[in-house]
């Protein structure tokens, strides 16, 4: 296929294994933890005003409504920009590969219809989410919303986004949920991040079908937790930021907020209502959320 031109800038953009323990104390009396809805800004909407507002008080040092982990003392040693590792396959959630008791031919077959799928309608379906960010009205959909001080959920950082998530939003870090093909043609490599400042994280998800591993759903906390020390944003995106950047966000709010898979799904979706977190993606959050209660437990 021919190199897309890059769109325009959307029109209403809105603002080794490591420990992910939640904070409080295993046995804390649930009944005591406020509700995560009360604890994220503007969960109603997201407007750029709030935007703005909520990154002037992260620069001016005012501390966050939720405490933050300690920082992870080594750095990611060996984090690869552009890691290769495989999304879950549609038929197992857990242990991917062949040598998962789940993963069988008919597994096979469908994971490689479904990536082949998702290449085939990745630019009509881009397509569609940028229409959808143009127009007015019950139709309209944010191109990205800030969902705390420190993430911001959205489709593609197009080019054109650059210097707004950088100078308006705070943004030092990027979590890029997406194959290569998909930012090939219309987002900044990883150099070019680097050379406005912006450290970018690649977890490879296969887009409609794919489930992002629970190693990754790992890092991309910790990605997340350290940028939040330093003061900086983190956006987080896949292509329309539905799915699968979704997904990354509800294990970041569920490590943060000490809150369930289902009550993070649901406070996102009452900032993004477009959300769409599937099934499979539901369950992989699951397995990490058992994590975080096991870790509890041990502290």
């Amino acid at each position: 296929m021919p190199p897309m031109p890059p769109p325009s800038l959307p029109t209403r953009a809105v603002s080794t294994s490591p420990s992910l323990a939640p904070t409080p104390a295993a046995g804390q009396d649930d009944s005591q933890k406020p509700s995560l809805l009360s604890l994220l800004p503007g969960t109603s909407s997201t407007s750029s005003e709030h935007s703005r507002e909520t990154v002037q008080r992260v620069k001016e040092g005012e501390p966050q409504k939720t405490s933050v982990w300690s920082r992870c003392r080594s750095r990611r040693s060996a984090r690869n920009y552009d890691q290769k590792t495989p999304s879950q396959s549609p038929e197992s959630s857990q242990g991917p590969g062949p040598t998962s008791s789940r993963w069988g031919s008919n597994g096979m077959a469908t994971a490689v219809l479904g990536a082949g799928l998702a290449r085939i309608l990745f630019y009509p379906t881009l397509l569609y989410t940028l229409v959808r960010d143009k127009v007015s009205g019950p139709g309209h959909r944010d191109w990205y919303n800030r969902i705390d001080a420190t993430v911001l959920l959205g489709a593609l950082p197009l080019r054109s986004l650059t210097r707004r998530l950088v100078e308006d939003e705070n943004v030092g870090g990027v979590i890029t949920m997406n194959e290569e093909y998909e930012t090939r043609f219309l987002c900044n490599t990883y150099e070019e991040w680097k050379a406005a400042g912006v450290e970018q994280l690649r977890l490879s998800t296969v887009d409609m079908t794919g489930v992002p591993t629970l190693e990754n759903l790992k890092k991309g906390v910790l990605f997340t937790l350290e940028y939040t020390e330093l003061g900086k944003c983190v956006y987080i995106h896949c292509k329309a930021g539905r799915s699968r950047s979704a997904t990354m966000v509800a294990a970041y709010l569920m490590k943060v907020y000490n809150c369930s898979p289902e009550e993070a799904i649901k406070a996102i979706a009452k900032i993004r209502s477009h959300i769409h977190v599937r099934t499979r993606q539901v369950d992989v959050l699951k397995e990490f959320y058992k994590e975080l209660l096991a870790e509890s437990g041990k502290t």
